[in-house]
């Protein structure tokens, strides 16, 4: 049956096959990232630029990221390309490499990337996500578990619905385009409240167009702090266990309902400023924030939680995460 409509959508030269295609691509995805989501293990997509030449400095940088998320517990995603990309995934593929490789006398790197282990850990750790441009024809060799989209928004959607934290490095349209989706996302409440980085030893670009429409109030000011600016892989690595420190996971239930679940019990002092920080941002933006009983069995949860931002949670989720 795949083969067949797999061998239909190719050969129809008609516009309604794409919505077909679009549940093909959702469903097939879906199937292929089951193992990797049952995991647990929480997943950071990393984007940059698929033009980036190995010598440059921001393929180091990206090589570098890659085997501190690995190192760090978090699982990768990349577009599965060249540049950016296959530097993220490399580095992942390096630091599993060398982690199995402590006390095997005999054996080489390239032995150790041939062995069950090896294999098992990087279908665990390093995934892909392509799409089909012929100029980007093949996938980089180091992906574990990925899938290959014809339409962007569906790739996009795997990405956001994947993913516990999104690092951008330097790149063009693509990058950028990537970022602001996230952001955008982020900030109307149709994606959970997770970190978003941007990597680059010199981001003023970014930072110049960020306060540009802070300044114009095209964005709320809160909203600026959904972006975080680090210099280094290691800052970057940093924030994402921060920002994880108590809270496991933040999700969204029925309507203007917030649930933030916790790793375990927060201290009673910590939960008073919390409560204080909750009041004010109700206060604040006219709207009640704070249910009757809030405080949950490692839970909290918000009640009639509807701002036009959703940048005024961060504040809240980094005072869970300040202990």
């Amino acid at each position: 049956m795949r083969e067949h409509l797999k061998e239909y959508i190719e050969g129809s030269q008609t516009t309604s096959v794409r919505g077909l295609r679009i549940l093909l691509e959702y469903f097939h995805a879906t199937e292929v990232f089951e193992p990797i989501q049952r995991e647990k293990i929480k997943i950071v997509s990393v984007f940059g630029s698929a033009r980036t030449k190995k010598i440059d400095s921001n393929f180091r940088l990206a090589h570098q990221l890659g085997g501190l998320l690995y190192n760090a517990g978090f699982a990768v995603v990349t577009g599965a390309s060249q540049g950016i990309m296959e530097a993220a995934n490399q580095g992942v593929a390096d630091a599993i490499a060398h982690h199995l490789l402590k006390g095997r006398k005999g054996i080489s790197l390239e032995q150790v990337r041939e062995t069950a282990p090896y294999q098992r850990l990087l279908k665990k750790r390093s995934a892909g996500l392509k799409i089909t441009l012929p100029f980007e024809a093949q996938n980089n060799p180091y992906i574990g578990l990925g899938a290959t989209f014809h339409y962007f928004m569906v790739r996009k959607f795997f990405f956001a619905s994947l993913s516990s934290g999104f690092i951008a490095c330097e790149g063009g349209w693509g990058t950028r385009d990537e970022l602001y989706e996230m952001l955008t996302l982020v900030q109307t409440g149709k994606a959970p409240l997770m970190p978003i980085i941007y990597l680059s030893e010199n981001p003023e670009h970014i930072k110049n167009d960020l306060e540009y429409t802070r300044r114009r109030k095209y964005i709320d000011p809160q909203d600026v702090g959904l972006i975080h600016f680090a210099k280094t892989p290691r800052e970057a690595v940093t924030v994402l266990k921060r920002f994880y420190n108590n809270v496991d996971q933040i999700h969204y239930e029925k309507e203007q309902t917030v649930v933030i679940e916790l790793k375990g019990k927060i201290p009673f002092r910590l939960r008073q400023r919390v409560e204080k920080k909750a009041s004010e941002i109700g206060s604040k933006l006219g709207h009640l924030v704070w249910g009757n009983h809030p405080w949950g069995k490692n839970r909290l949860t918000l009640e009639r939680y509807c701002p036009s931002s959703y940048s005024h949670l961060r504040g809240i989720i980094d005072l869970l995460n300040s202990v």
